[in-house]
Parts: C-alpha cells; structure tokens; sequence
C-alpha cells in the first residue's frame, strides 16, 4: 500500500522499524522528492496509518498506486 506523506520527521529505516512492530517482514520504500511511501506489509491500511501518526507523519492513503523506484508498482508500460 502507498501513502503520500505531508510532513514527516523520520528517514525509512526508522519507518521500517516501526512498522516491523505490526509486521516482522514488512519493507518500506520512501520517495523523499515526492513525499510518498511505499510500505508491504500484511497490516491493515489503518494499522498503518496509525503507526505513521505515532510517529509525527501526516499520511494519507493514496487509492491509486504510483510507482516508487526500488518499488513494486510498475506494470512495465511506461512507454
């Protein structure tokens, strides 16, 4: 799932690390440039959420996928 961050005070190691305390194997890919952030994981989108707002991020959750370099979303029709 994928969120555009308003303001956050955190890098993406300290983001995996709060999420891997809701799920052990969960990955993060932050895209500082575009405040967006990529987090698979087999939490909730309000778990995640949550966590976010617990550490200071204004989050929102994005209803479509953009791709995030080193991320999962590309569908390989860029053109």
């Amino acid at each position: 799932m994928q969120f555009e961050l308003s303001a956050c005070p955190h890098d993406a190691a300290s983001i995996a690390i709060a999420m891997r305390t809701l799920d052990a194997h969960a990955t993060v890919t932050l895209d500082t440039g575009h405040g967006r952030l990529e987090v698979l994981t087999r939490a909730s989108a309000a778990q995640v959420l949550e966590k976010l707002q617990g550490l200071g991020c204004g989050a929102s959750l994005l209803e479509q996928p953009v791709h995030i370099s080193g991320g999962s979303t590309c569908c390989g029709s860029c053109g």
